[in-house]
């Protein structure tokens, strides 16, 4: 499509990894999916699916399209996971949750409800019927 700078892209999405904590592509790609062969052509500008852009904009806590928003010259939107008030956890499981690169939202807040309700000793509820049956 005309008017899609690849380059910026690039630049974008290596700056948002390594501000991640991921130092080469190879932990992009682990926590991905995406081959690292995929990942070097986004990396190194050149045109890559629509599916493999969305798949960019979950891991790099993105909101969905914002890869498409670079390519038109706007700025992403980023969301959940990656430190997004990580600093509002006294327990250093949840910060740690929190602020695990990568990680979508949902997960993130099933992780730490999960991390919750362990500690406090309690079961959800399907757990606990489960166990009486």
């Amino acid at each position: 499509m005309a008017g899609e700078d690849w380059r910026r892209l690039a630049d974008y999405v290596v700056a948002r990894r390594v501000e991640l904590g991921m130092r080469d592509r190879r932990a992009l790609a682990k926590a991905t999916g995406v081959t690292d062969r995929t990942l070097g052509k986004l990396e190194n500008g050149q045109r890559v699916s629509a599916s493999t852009l969305g798949v960019i904009d979950n891991h790099l806590d993105w909101a969905p399209g914002s890869c498409r928003r670079i390519l038109s010259g706007g700025e992403p939107e980023v969301i959940g996971g990656a430190g997004e008030d990580a600093s509002g956890y006294d327990d250093p499981t949840l910060r740690h949750l929190a602020s695990t690169p990568g990680l979508p939202p949902d997960v993130v807040r099933g992780l730490i409800a999960l991390a919750r309700s362990w500690r406090e000793g309690t079961q959800p509820a399907d757990e606990e019927a489960r166990r009486r049956a």
